[in-house]
C-alpha cells in the first residue's frame, strides 16, 4: 500500500487520501473531496491551485519544486473518472481545538504558584534584603495583569504584521437574531467560497463592516482601521501592558536593589 503523499510549508499541509484531499491551514481543516476537483494546476514551481468543479480555487503552497510536482501529478492521477458538479459545497470546513489541554493550563499555573510562593519564603528568610517579601508577595498583582496584556499585545502585533502582509479585505454583513436583533457579529465568506464569522471586540452597530482576514488561516481576522487609530492602540497597548509589567518586575527584584 502506498504512502499518502503530504504537500506542506510552514504551519500549513495537504495530504492526498483514498477519496479527498486533506487541507489544514493553522487550526484551520478542509476536506475536499476529489470527486469535487475539477483539475489541478500548477500556480508556480511551489504553487498549486486545486479548481473546484464549480469553478472555486483553493491554493496549496509546497517547501520546494520537486516536492510539488510529485503531489500535483499524484493528485491529479487520483482524480475520478466521474466528478460532482456541486463543487465548493461539498467542502468541509472546521477549526480544529488547540493542542494545549485544559488540564496542561491548571497545572502550569499550580506549578507557577507554588514556585512564587517558595521565591516569597526564600526571600523572607534568605534575601539580601528579608523586610521586603511583602513588596514581592503584592508583585503578583502587576505581574498577573502585566503579563498576559503583554502576551496579548504582542500576538495582536503578529496579527496586525501579518494582515498587513497578506490580507484581503472584503465586505462582512451584520448577522441577526430570529428574533430581528442584532448579534453584533458580521459574517463574510473567504476567497475559497467559505463562511466565517467575525466578532468585534467593541461593539458595533453598522450593516456592513470591512473585514481583513488571512487567507491560509481566516479565523485570523480584523476589522479594518485607519492607520493613525492603529498606530495610537497600539502603541497605549504596548505602553500600558509593558508599564505594568515593568512595575511587577521591579518588585519581584526589590530585595537585590
Amino acid at each position: 500500500m502506498a504512502s499518502s503523499q503530504v504537500l506542506s510549508k510552514g504551519n500549513s499541509s495537504a495530504t492526498l487520501g483514498p477519496d479527498r484531499l486533506i487541507v489544514r491551514q493553522g487550526r484551520q481543516r478542509k476536506e475536499i473531496p476529489l470527486e469535487a476537483v475539477s483539475e489541478v494546476r500548477a500556480g508556480g514551481d511551489t504553487v498549486l491551485r486545486v479548481v473546484l468543479t464549480d469553478g472555486v480555487v483553493h491554493r496549496l503552497d509546497g517547501g520546494n519544486p520537486t516536492a510539488t510536482e510529485a503531489f500535483r501529478v499524484a493528485l491529479d492521477e487520483a482524480l475520478p473518472v466521474e466528478r460532482n458538479p456541486a463543487g465548493s459545497s461539498l467542502v468541509v470546513t472546521e477549526r480544529e481545538p488547540s493542542a494545549i489541554k485544559a488540564w496542561q493550563v491548571w497545572v502550569g499555573i499550580l506549578l507557577f504558584v507554588a514556585g512564587y510562593i517558595g521565591y516569597v519564603v526564600w526571600v523572607g528568610h534568605s534575601a539580601p534584603d528579608p523586610q521586603a517579601w511583602p513588596l514581592v508577595l503584592f508583585a503578583v498583582f502587576p505581574l498577573g495583569l502585566g503579563l498576559p496584556l503583554t502576551l496579548g499585545i504582542l500576538f495582536k502585533t503578529v496579527d496586525l504584521v501579518v494582515l498587513a502582509r497578506r490580507g484581503i479585505t472584503v465586505l462582512g454583513a451584520m448577522t441577526y437574531h430570529e428574533n430581528g436583533r442584532q448579534s453584533g457579529t458580521y459574517l463574510f465568506t473567504d476567497t475559497d467560497g467559505n463562511e466565517h464569522t467575525h466578532h468585534p471586540t467593541f461593539g458595533r452597530s453598522s450593516e456592513n463592516l470591512q473585514i481583513v482576514y488571512d487567507p491560509r488561516n481566516p479565523g485570523d481576522n480584523a476589522p479594518r482601521r485607519p492607520l493613525p487609530e492603529v498606530l495610537l492602540m497600539y502603541t497605549f497597548g504596548w505602553l500600558f501592558s509593558l508599564g505594568i509589567l515593568a512595575m511587577g518586575v521591579f518588585m519581584v527584584a526589590a530585595p537585590f536593589l
